[in-house]
């Protein structure tokens, strides 16, 4: 008999004690202050970061493009461009990009429809003779549209307000 009563010790102490409750309610509690303190602080640095914007100084502001006055014309968007750029070391870069033409509000649409093919051919001229690094520079954008807005017009096309670059990548 002293056998069983040991044998019955020995079965009642390898099973594991059940978790106390004040523990999991500790670790609960902890868990919500600290998600919410990383919310608090999320939510104070976002709010910080959106006050200290950088200013724009006035000079900088005058180089600012206008604020347009009137609702633009019609839009032309043509459809995406895919060509390969070269880089320094001559290897070779797909780049896709996409280009829409806005025009005056006194621009008829029916006067620009003929030079659509025009269009889309100066675009692939200058497009291809762009190098890769001048393609993954943003600071080269603007130079892009005005390079790309004198070519329209020597094609013939009166009348652009903007030329927008809506989608360009470059791998």
């Amino acid at each position: 008999m002293s056998d069983d009563k040991t044998d019955s010790k020995a079965r009642k102490g390898d099973a594991a004690a059940p978790p106390t409750k004040g523990v999991s309610v500790v670790v609960l509690i902890l868990t919500a202050v600290v998600a919410a303190g990383a919310a608090g602080g999320a939510s104070l640095y976002v709010s910080k970061r959106a006050n200290h914007a950088p200013r724009v100084a006035p000079a900088a502001a005058a180089h600012a493009a206008p604020a347009p006055s009137a609702p633009p014309g019609f839009t032309l968007s043509l459809d995406p461009f895919v060509v390969m750029t070269i880089d320094a070391q001559h290897s070779f870069h797909a780049m896709r990009a996409t280009i829409a033409l806005e025009f005056a509000p006194t621009t008829r649409e029916d006067d620009v429809r003929p030079y659509v093919a025009r269009i889309r051919d100066a675009t692939l001229s200058l497009l291809r003779a762009v190098t890769y690094e001048a393609a993954s520079d943003p600071a080269q954008t603007d130079r892009l549209r005005s390079q790309l807005r004198a070519r329209f017009q020597e094609t013939g096309v009166q009348g652009i307000a903007r030329v927008l670059i809506t989608d360009l990548v470059v791998q």
